[in-house]
């Protein structure tokens, strides 16, 4: 029977329904015409402002036309410039309108005066004013000009000009004005506003009293029944029941209603009591259910970890603590075989690690052939409580591989509490799941190792190998494949696209078009056998790589399932190739020279009669090409033995330093080429092959003089850097270009460049020069800037470190001495006597056996004392070069030492200025200490 909804004489809703659409309405017509008031008002001052602000702008124009109209007139009365007067007549024109528009606009009585006096001056101004000035200009008329302007025409401009000043004072009166009237207008709005909220709110207020009276209060009555009806006490309610709305009937239910609860309320009291009873036993049902559920869920995770995990550690930690939750052991231990690996509850580390490693060999084998069994041990012990006897239950079971071997254990104690059979198979079930996990946790570590090793092998394979399926998707490629290519993917985590690797192979390419077109090709099913093609790879500031790619189909029995392409770096093959092809170019060329020069003489010298001399220069050429020819052929000898591995070296002390200089002898016939050599070591004793070492010097000093065919100075500097001796060989010839420098040292490698061609050469001496330093544990290097000039350098260890230290610690005099010397002496073993010991003090020696090359040196080089030997050369004796250096501004306050086996010439002394005078044999000591005196003197 539906419920009946019963009717109100005073409804409670339609009374506050009534009560919030009064205010509703009266709030809105107080807000609206609120609003329609301060909106009227503010348009008017707006509308009034942009009046005054558009007046006083016109007013502005004009005055600015009207002073433009007299300034042309001026400019044309003054130059008769035609163009001004057009401009008047546009001005005027421009004034004409802006008047116009200033009669439009409301104007007060004195604005109408001006405006009639304005129209009517313009007009005059027009029809008489102007033609009769423009005729008075034209006729040269100045004084009639002059007249017609004192007749009033300047008057009147005078006059509107004073009237715009104080015009646009009147204006911005009447705008302050304004602005004032805006201010009072906002605060009497304002005003107006505080009060209409003053109303609203006293309006609220009377509604929210009679919402107290009708409404709050009585609901307090009915509170304070309800309190009281509780406790048992009785009020009495009855002047709500005279109420018509909704409260006086819920008083009247109220009040029906408590006196039919009294009196059946023994009747609820065993009702309730029957319920409370029920309560209970659904509690403890509902108990018993959340932890089933409990138990379900923690079997939900572990039948998920038992599924997906391949972890085993893990997977024995989630087991271990599911199997304790549930069967609630007081300790367990539960550990992998193989690992060692283990999780324990309730135990110390140490009996833990006691337990697995004294684990019983009878416990094992009874463990493999019964998989679980409980053992219950009686344990007497005083340290309990209770101080009685007691019974504990070990479980042992375990995890078996496919093989029955043991994979892991677990055991677990209960005292007091035995296992059940329900629980033991239940446990059992949970290790046979666990084992089945297990399984196949090895066969996915079989077959990760697998994979590894297959990995593994591909990467270490040379050749980058990369597979392609059948729709063109990478799907394998190895690291070498990385290096070959630079292919931009470091990992193969997804399937390579194909349009996005065939574009990478695109970018790479020196011949992309046919390499993309051999990819596509090798991809589509039709394509079954090998194809092979060659490409080459453009790097940045690099030598090109040259890649060989072949490609083979992959069938998984006779379908097709993809492509495997390998790609091999044959850069080394290729440039052995070109190496080849640039040998016996360069042999056929460099031998085919001195051949011919050999034969075309030779068969001059058969076929004709010729004076000595010529013979004798023939001859001598014929000597010269052989000799080149048997140094060229040496080259290519040493080459093969150095690759062959049959180069010996034999290994002696040596002076760098004599070497250096004997070296160099064979090079001062050169009259292009000033060769200077400044000994800046203190120890150059090395253990080297001398043969070799002279080699590599005919080779690089050679190559100096070979490459400055213009001639120019060539310094060899030899100086001590750490733990060996460093020479440096500079020329000022033409340079090598920057990106040719790498790969100089190179077999057969020369510059390619015309003037290099024109010099000649196989390209085999830097090659050489590498070896032979490279068989020393040294090291060789250049720095070259092309037109500039090169420097090549190369290092050797020294033969007895110590010796440089000892002289590093001779003397405080070497630390104010670091000066240079110049010895000019043809005696080899005296020059070296001399050096070794003014190096031990600290000077830089510049030695010489030539007195031109000397003296070319000595007015380009500061000193700080030249030793000059008297015997030297048929042409210049020691004194000739004596007066020379004497002579030049350069050197002429140079110290000059004498040493020689002639006696002392006191008169040439005096002449040059000689400061001491050492006659053959003498101690070097007096030397030095000579030199270290001028040096402490300066």
């Amino acid at each position: 029977m539906p419920r009946l909804i019963p009717t109100f004489k005073k409804n409670i809703r339609n009374q506050f329904v009534r009560m919030l659409w009064s205010i509703i309405i009266l709030f809105t017509i107080i807000v609206g015409a609120f609003f329609i008031y301060t909106n009227v008002t503010n348009e008017r001052l707006i509308s009034e402002r942009e009046a005054i602000s558009e007046k006083e702008q016109l007013v502005q124009k004009m005055n600015e036309s009207f002073n433009d109209i007299f300034f042309r007139a001026r400019g044309y009365y003054a130059f008769k410039d035609k163009n001004e007067l057009n401009i008047l007549y546009d001005q005027m024109s421009v004034f004409e309108m802006e008047l116009q528009k200033f009669g439009e606009m409301p104007l007060s009585s004195e604005e109408n005066l001006l405006y009639e006096e304005l129209n009517q001056f313009i007009v005059t101004y027009r029809n008489e004013i102007l033609p009769k000035a423009v005729s008075y200009v034209e006729a040269d008329n100045y004084e009639a000009l002059r007249e017609l302007s004192n007749s009033g025409a300047n008057e009147s401009v005078n006059s509107f000009i004073a009237y715009t000043k104080s015009y646009t004072t009147e204006t911005d009166m009447v705008v302050n004005d304004h602005f004032n009237r805006t201010l009072d207008q906002i605060k009497f709005l304002t005003v107006l506003c505080i009060f209409l909220f003053i109303i609203v709110f006293i309006i609220i207020g009377i509604i929210l009293k009679r919402v107290i009276q009708n409404l709050i209060s009585p609901i307090e009555k009915l509170t304070t029944a309800t309190d009281a009806f509780a406790t048992g006490d009785y009020v009495d309610i009855t002047p709500l029941k005279n109420k018509e709305d909704e409260l006086g009937v819920l008083a009247t239910s109220f009040y029906n209603m408590t006196r039919s609860i009294q009196e059946k309320e023994e009747v609820l009291t065993t009702q309730n009591e029957e319920l409370m009873a029920q309560q209970d036993e659904l509690q403890g049902n509902q108990e018993q259910l959340q932890q089933s559920l409990s138990h379900l869920q923690q079997y939900n995770e572990l039948n998920h970890v038992l599924t997906f995990s391949l972890d085993k550690e893990k997977l024995i930690e989630d087991l271990h603590n599911y199997l304790r939750s549930i069967y609630e052991f007081d300790s367990s231990l539960m550990y992998l075989i193989d690992s060692g690996e283990f999780v324990s509850k309730g135990l110390a580390k140490e009996t833990t690690e006691r337990l697995i490693k004294h684990l019983e060999i009878d416990k094992i084998a009874r463990l493999e052939e019964e998989k679980t069994f409980v053992i219950c041990r009686e344990v007497k012990s005083a340290s309990n409580i209770a101080n009685t006897t007691y019974n504990d239950y070990d479980l042992y079971t375990c995890i078996l591989n496919s093989e029955k071997k043991l994979v892991a254990i677990l055991m677990a104690t209960r005292e007091g509490r035995s296992f059940s059979s329900k629980e033991l198979t239940d446990i059992n079930g949970h290790m046979n799941q666990a084992s089945i996990a297990f399984e196949r946790i090895f066969m996915y570590e079989e077959v990760e190792r697998s994979r590894k090793l297959n990995q593994t092998i591909i990467d270490t394979t040379n050749e980058g190998i990369q597979f392609v399926s059948k729709y063109g998707e990478v799907l394998l490629l190895n690291k070498a494949l990385f290096n070959i290519i630079r292919y931009p993917f470091e990992e193969i985590d997804d399937k390579v696209p194909q349009q996005l690797w065939l574009k990478h192979f695109q970018k790479i390419a020196e011949e992309s078009d046919e390499l993309v077109y051999f990819l596509k090709i090798a991809i589509i099913e039709e394509f079954t056998n090998t194809r092979t093609m060659r490409y080459s790879i453009q790097q940045d500031g690099r030598s090109p790589v040259f890649v060989e790619v072949y490609a083979t189909s992959v069938f998984e029995g006779d379908e097709k399932v993809g492509t495997m392409f390998v790609h091999r770096d044959i850069t080394s093959e290729y440039e052995v190739d070109m190496m080849k092809s640039e040998l016996v170019s360069t042999v056929s060329h460099e031998l085919r020279t001195p051949l011919s020069s050999v034969l075309g003489f030779t068969e001059l010298l058969l076929a004709k009669e010729i004076k000595p001399e010529r013979q004798k220069k023939y001859i001598e050429t014929i000597h010269k090409e052989a000799k080149r020819l048997t140094n060229l052929i040496n080259d290519f000898l040493d080459i093969q033995r150095i690759e062959s591995g049959q180069q010996v070296y034999s290994m002696n002390k040596i002076s760098l330093t004599a070497l250096i200089e004997d070296v160099l002898k064979n090079f001062q016939i050169d009259p292009q080429h000033n060769i200077r050599f400044v000994d800046e070591s203190t120890n150059a004793i090395v253990s080297a092959d001398e043969e070799r070492i002279i080699q590599l010097l005919f080779n690089l000093i050679g190559n100096a003089i070979k490459f400055s065919p213009n001639g120019g100075e060539i310094i060899i500097r030899m100086q001590n850097i750490n733990e060996t001796v460093q020479v440096s060989i500079q020329d000022r010839g033409i340079g090598i270009p920057e990106s040719a420098i790498p790969s100089l040292f190179q077999k057969f490698k020369r510059v390619d460049n015309s003037s290099r061609r024109k010099i000649g050469g196989t390209g085999l001496g830097l090659a050489l020069s590498k070896e032979i330093i490279s068989k020393h544990k040294g090291d060789i290097w250049l720095e070259s800037e092309e037109g500039i000039g090169t420097t090549i350098f190369f290092t050797l260890p020294l033969y007895d470190q110590e010796i440089v230290e000892n002289r590093n610690e001779l003397s405080e005099e070497k630390t104010i001495s670091n000066r240079t010397v110049m010895i000019v002496e043809d005696d080899l073993s005296l020059a070296l006597l001399l050096s070794e010991e003014l190096k031990s003090k600290g000077f830089t020696i510049i030695y010489h056996d030539d007195l031109k090359r000397a003296y070319d040196d000595a007015i380009q080089i500061p000193l700080v004392g030249i030793v000059i030997d008297l015997i030297m050369g048929e042409n210049m004796d020691g004194w000739d070069l004596v007066e020379a250096l004497r002579n030049h501004k350069n050197t002429k306050e140079i110290p000059i030492i004498i040493s020689s086996a002639l006696d002392k010439s006191s008169v040439n002394m005096d002449k040059y200025n000689v400061e001491e005078y050492f006659t053959k044999p003498y101690p070097p000591e007096e030397l030095s200490t000579l030199l270290l005196k001028f040096v402490k003197d300066q």
